[in-house]
């Protein structure tokens, strides 16, 4: 200890400008690789949310028109089939109080759905000011004909009542970027044409382009077919008589700089984030978020410049880095002041920490100056003086615990004893009073002439109910000898030669009431011939522990049960005796602890948690050999005893394994 002691003192005199330096390092890398990468996560998260913002913004607008689609199909199959009707009630659905967003719209019918034998019957109306204007070029017999549009074409195989976005596109006759919504029409589950809205992309395109500014940044878009919805005005000039939007290969070309978070778009099902070195409008390097929209499967990119991420980073860093380490400095030299004051004290303490535990003492501690230090061995004194109390409590305790387990065991070999006896002893009592009952009426015979048959008779049921009590007493001398022999083995320390499978017998003669009352079999194989010089009072207790541990433990919950015990010769000197249960088994962490005194599972239900710790005391100590354990959880346990079979001289005869 007192080399320990030293080298901390070496360490706070020499070590304390290194330990500074070091902090301030770990400092700086902390608020580099940790606080500003978070800081820009956490900025990044919100521009997400935001973004998601946006989402949810564009898909209510889009969701007004799907809605308003929705109606027109579902009112187009429920009205009567009248021309002066249809062209009455749709404008006004379509105008829609007049949204600028709506550019126009109709009802296609499938041919001869809407008038017999007419394959064009169709309504469109194109937004005029405010107000709607009916069109009937699509029914012109010389037309092209709407049903070979791609637009209707991709309402006959899509789900009634769902809206199938087209690819943006620009209008022929208004040169407007528009996207056309598109429904299905069913009457009796049949398909009966479409109804369509075109919504122009301006207002979403604003949308877009002013949540950029928001966010100061920019924000382009594309859709499914890789056309621009929306592009950074100051980077892309707009060309006015343009029939078709810009396609990404074109904006690969203009926007060079923007080529990898373009190219980013393609398959893309979620969010990305994708750093551009050297953005052209920023001028900077900077971020771009890409998300999937997946109600239109347009991709929307929003560009941030780094430095707008990073600067909140750099100034809480260089906060973190002064505030963190004049702290660190400052309570670094008053710690050091302190503990090396605080250190000597807590060398005395322990050193008589040390001096009670390796001279096993009843000194207590100097107490000293009550300061904390003071208070330290104050409460070392009491902790030590409570553990002395609790181990005289556990001591005697765990004797009067030892002495109730061996009672019980002899009360197991009493009740055994009788129940064996009773059944010889009471064959004997029927057979004397079978025989007195005879001589009875053999004297009453006798009162008359008596024939040679009737003497045979009275001596052949005396001279059979004779060897029936010859038979049962001998019986009972046998299981005497036995349950004597066997009580002197439990109770005495003397070791004697024995033969293994007699005292098998024996452990099972005495166990039989208690195995006759449950429904578990047990099975045992040992071979004649395994002779011991050892003790056979130990070895019989750790039978009969081992047994009625399966007996108790592994079964529970379950109808019937095997157990079985055999024995082998491990070496020339050695014998294994295998008690194998097929019950519930027990996990890694009770087999640790099985052989603990007071460890039971059965805590309050019986179990001492003794019977194990006993039977591990007996086979290690008294019998000189090893237990092991082997078992799973619903696959059984299997208790391994490897013993010599002349047991070590006992240097202490009188110890608690044999008591």
């Amino acid at each position: 200890m007192a080399k320990t002691s030293s080298m901390i003192r070496h360490q706070i005199n020499i070590g304390f400008t290194f330990v500074l330096v070091i902090a301030l390092i770990t400092i700086f890398a902390v608020v580099e690789w940790k606080v500003k990468p978070d800081l820009i996560k956490q900025r990044q998260e919100r521009i997400s949310i935001s973004q998601q913002a946006l989402l949810d913004l564009v898909s209510a607008k889009l969701g007004q028109i799907e809605l308003l689609t929705s109606t027109m199909a579902l009112t187009s199959t429920k009205l009567p089939k009248d021309e002066d009707l249809f062209l009455t009630i749709f404008p006004q659905i379509l105008n829609n109080h007049g949204d600028p967003a709506i550019a126009g719209g109709g009802i296609w019918p499938e041919p001869s759905t809407f008038t017999k034998g007419v394959e064009r019957r169709s309504f469109f109306w194109g937004r005029s000011g405010k107000n709607m204007a009916y069109y009937d070029d699509y029914n012109h017999p010389e037309g092209k004909g709407y049903h070979n549009e791609s637009w209707y074409k991709v309402g006959k195989g899509a789900p009634p009542d769902r809206c199938r976005w087209s690819n943006a596109y620009i209008d022929p006759f208004t040169k407007e970027p528009m996207i056309t919504c598109t429904v299905p029409m069913h009457e009796d589950q049949e398909f009966v044409g479409v109804a369509t809205v075109d919504m122009r992309l301006a207002g979403i395109s604003d949308i877009l382009s002013r949540y950029g500014k928001e966010s100061s940044g920019y924000i382009f878009a594309l859709d499914a077919d890789n056309k621009a919805i929306s592009v950074p005005n100051s980077a892309v000039k707009a060309q006015t008589y343009r029939n078709t939007l810009q396609t990404l290969n074109e904006l690969n070309e203009q926007l060079p700089w923007l080529r990898q978070a373009l190219n980013a778009t393609q398959s893309l099902t979620g969010s990305r984030l994708v750093t551009v070195e050297n953005d052209g409008i920023f001028g900077e390097a900077s971020y771009v978020h890409l998300i999937h929209f997946p109600q239109t499967d347009w991709v929307i990119g929003l560009a941030i410049p780094k430095s707008q991420l990073t600067a909140a980073a750099d100034r809480m860093g260089f906060f973190l880095m002064m505030a963190i380490g004049g702290l660190l400095l400052f309570v670094g030299i008053i710690a050091a002041i302190t503990a090396r004051n605080l250190l000597g004290k807590i060398q005395q303490t322990t050193q008589q920490i040390w001096e009670l535990i390796e001279g096993e003492t009843t000194q207590e501690l100097a107490i000293g100056k009550m300061n904390e230090v003071g208070e330290l061995r104050q409460a070392v004194n009491a902790y030590g003086e409570k553990l002395k109390s609790l181990l005289r409590q556990l001591e005697a305790i765990q004797e009067e615990l030892v002495q109730n387990e061996k009672l019980a065991s002899l009360g197991s070999l009493v009740s055994g004893v009788a129940h064996e006896l009773n059944t010889p002893i009471g064959n004997a009592r029927m057979s004397s009073t079978s025989i007195l009952d005879t001589k009875h009426e053999f004297v009453h015979k006798l009162e008359q002439p008596i024939t040679r048959d009737d003497l045979d008779q009275f001596l052949t049921h005396v001279e059979d109910g004779t060897r029936i009590i010859e038979r049962n007493m001998l019986r009972a001398s046998e299981l005497i000898r036995a349950f004597k022999q066997l009580a002197v083995d439990q109770t005495s320390d003397h070791r004697r030669d024995f033969e293994l499978h007699l005292l098998m017998n024996e452990v099972l003669l005495s166990m039989q009431p208690t195995l006759q009352r449950a429904p578990h079999q047990l099975e045992v194989a040992i071979p004649e011939g395994i002779l011991l010089n050892s003790y056979p009072g130990a070895l019989t207790q750790t039978l009969i522990n081992l047994i009625n541990n399966a007996l108790i433990h592994a079964f529970i919950g379950r109808d019937a049960g095997h157990i079985h015990i055999t024995a082998t010769m491990a070496t020339t000197e050695r014998v294994s005796i295998i008690i194998r249960d097929d019950g519930a088994g027990m996990t890694p962490e009770v087999q640790k602890r099985i052989f603990d005194p007071f460890y039971t599972t059965r805590l309050g239900q019986g179990g001492s948690g003794l019977g194990l710790h006993i039977t591990f005391n007996l086979v290690t100590g008294i019998l000189g050999g090893r237990i092991e354990i082997q078992s799973e959880p619903e696959h059984g346990s299997c208790f391994t005893i490897t013993i010599p079979l002349i047991a070590p001289e006992r240097a202490l005869p009188n110890s608690e394994g044999a008591s």
